[in-house]
C-alpha cells in the first residue's frame, strides 16, 4: 500500500470536527479564567496550528511542501494586501447587516464579560489577530484542509476549505459565517493560484488589519444615508477586488503534494461521519445562539 503524500479528506473531516469541538470547550473554561487575549493564543498554537503540524510529523511528509511554504512574487504579494484591503470592506458590512437584523428581530446576544480588558490582554489579541491567525489557521485551512480537498478537485477544492472556514467561524457568532466564506474564497483562490500560503497568510493578516482600525469606523455608520455609502464602497470595492484576484498569475500549483486531483480522493465513511457530525455540531451552536437572544 502506499502511503499517502499528503492530507486526505477524511483526515480533514476527522481535524476539523476535532478542532471545533476544543476551541469551543477550550474557550469555555479559559476565557474566563484568563482572559480573551490568552485564550486567543491557546486557540491558535494548540488547536489550529498543533494539529496538522503533528500530523505532519507523523506521516512524514514535508510541511514546507505539503503546506505550501514557498515564496511568491513581489506582484502577488501586492494583489494579495490590496484585494483584502477592497474586499473586506463588504465582508464586514455583510457581518453587520446580519448582526443588525438578529438583534432587530430576535433579540440581542448578552456576551459575557472576559476575565480582564486590560491594555495586556487588549496587546495579545491585537498580536493575535494580526500574526498568530494568519499563520495558524492559514496551515489549517488552506494548507491541511484545502490541500485534501484539492486531491479531489484542483479546480474547486479551495471553494469547498472556503465554507468550512466560514462554517467555523460561526464560534464567533452567526453573523462571521458568510463573511468568513466571502475571505476564505479570496484566500483558498490565492492559495490556488500562486501555490502557496504566503498569499492568503498577507490577505487574512490585512484583513484583520482593517477590522481592527476600521471595525469602529463601520458601526458607528450603520444607520441612515451613512448605510447607502457603506453599502455601495463595499460592492465597488468587491468589484476591485475580484478583478484584482482575476489578474493574480499562476506561480507553483499543488500539483506538488503528490497526489493527482481523483487519486485515492474518495470520501470515507468515517470521512462522511465526521463531516455530518461537524454539521450537526455547528448548527446546534447557531441555534443555541437564537435561543439565547
Amino acid at each position: 500500500m502506499i502511503k499517502r503524500q499528503s492530507p486526505s479528506i477524511t483526515q480533514a473531516n476527522i481535524m476539523f470536527f476535532i478542532t471545533a469541538v476544543i476551541t469551543l470547550a477550550g474557550s469555555v473554561f479559559f476565557q474566563p479564567r484568563l482572559g480573551t487575549g490568552i485564550n486567543l493564543w491557546i486557540n491558535e498554537y494548540v488547536y489550529i496550528l498543533f494539529p496538522p503540524l503533528l500530523m505532519a510529523w507523523i506521516n512524514g511528509w514535508p510541511v514546507e511542501k505539503v503546506y505550501r511554504f514557498r515564496k511568491i512574487s513581489a506582484r502577488s504579494k501586492i494583489i494579495s494586501i490590496l484585494s483584502a484591503l477592497t474586499i473586506w470592506p463588504l465582508a464586514s458590512a455583510v457581518s453587520l447587516i446580519i448582526r443588525k437584523f438578529l438583534d432587530d428581530k430576535i433579540g440581542v446576544l448578552n456576551s459575557p464579560g472576559s476575565a480582564s480588558s486590560s491594555v495586556y490582554q487588549n496587546l495579545l489579541i491585537i498580536i493575535g489577530m494580526v500574526i498568530l491567525a494568519p499563520v495558524c489557521e492559514e496551515i489549517l485551512f488552506r494548507g491541511f484542509i484545502q490541500s485534501a480537498y484539492e486531491s479531489r478537485s484542483k479546480k474547486y477544492g479551495f471553494v469547498i476549505a472556503a465554507l468550512i472556514f466560514g462554517a467555523y467561524h460561526i464560534l464567533n457568532g452567526i453573523s462571521e459565517v458568510i463573511p468568513a466564506s466571502i475571505l476564505g474564497l479570496c484566500m483558498g483562490f490565492l492559495v490556488y493560484k500562486t501555490g502557496s500560503l504566503a498569499s492568503s497568510m498577507l490577505f487574512h493578516a490585512t484583513a484583520n488589519i482593517c477590522a481592527i482600525l476600521f471595525g469602529g469606523v463601520l458601526i458607528i455608520n450603520m444607520q441612515g444615508s451613512n448605510l447607502v455609502w457603506l453599502c455601495a464602497v463595499a460592492v465597488a470595492g468587491a468589484f476591485i477586488s475580484v478583478a484584482l484576484l482575476r489578474s493574480v498569475k499562476e506561480e507553483a500549483r499543488s500539483d506538488e503534494n503528490g497526489e493527482k486531483a481523483n487519486n485515492g480522493s474518495k470520501i470515507s465513511a468515517a470521512g462522511i461521519l465526521f463531516l455530518v457530525l461537524s454539521a450537526v455540531y455547528l448548527v446546534t451552536i447557531g441555534v443555541l445562539e437564537i435561543m439565547s437572544r
